[in-house]
């Protein structure tokens, strides 16, 4: 780096006391006032290097800016393709209008669940006059031997399996009808 001497312009302190001495300064005065002009000039004074320095400084923080700017671009761009479409939406929008209209209303699902309820009493009404319509152990001891009783009761036993099975069905698929439109209701509610 070369020496600030060498690179400030030349001012002649000898020159300027010379004159303020023929202005009517007295030799203390003159120099005490060339040495603060000397020193104002000089401490205000930019060199060459220290503008190179600075410039090399902004240029490493533009590049540092521009790399920033880049990066946060890509991450936008990402984000941006990322998102959907209005047409996606749109689309989006129009199935599941589609699959609200598929929906029950809380309405209907009350009266489906009214009507699975009579059916499962009238089933359990006919099961019920289907066992009194039976005939006792006591009934048919008197009536039949033991083998007869056992064959009996073993065709007794499968018919109420048969039955229960088929009023549990009709309970299940009751059951299962009512908490699919529930689940439906509340997505169209959710």
């Amino acid at each position: 780096m070369a020496s600030p001497r060498s690179t400030m312009p030349a001012f002649d302190t000898h020159k300027a006391v010379k004159a303020l001495r023929h202005a009517g300064f007295d030799d203390e005065q003159a120099e005490a006032v060339v040495d603060q002009i000397n020193g104002a000039v000089t401490e205000n004074l930019v060199f060459k290097a220290d503008l190179a320095e600075t410039e090399r400084n902004l240029a490493a923080r533009i590049d540092a800016t521009k790399e920033d700017l880049a990066e946060t671009e890509r991450k936008l761009a990402a984000r941006i393709d990322a998102c959907a479409t209005r047409e996606e939406l749109a689309e989006t929008e129009r199935k599941l209008a589609a699959r609200i209209d598929g929906c029950a209303t809380r309405e209907e699902l009350a009266e489906t669940e009214r009507k699975l309820a009579a059916r499962i009493d009238a089933t359990t009404g006919e099961l019920a006059a289907r066992i009194d319509a039976c005939a006792t152990k006591e009934d048919l001891t008197n009536y039949a031997t033991k083998e007869e009783l056992a064959q009996l009761e073993l065709r007794m036993t499968v018919k109420m399996e048969a039955l229960t099975g088929k009023m549990l069905r009709y309970m299940g698929g009751g059951l299962a009808l009512v908490v699919a439109l529930i689940k439906g209701l509340d997505l169209l509610v959710g």
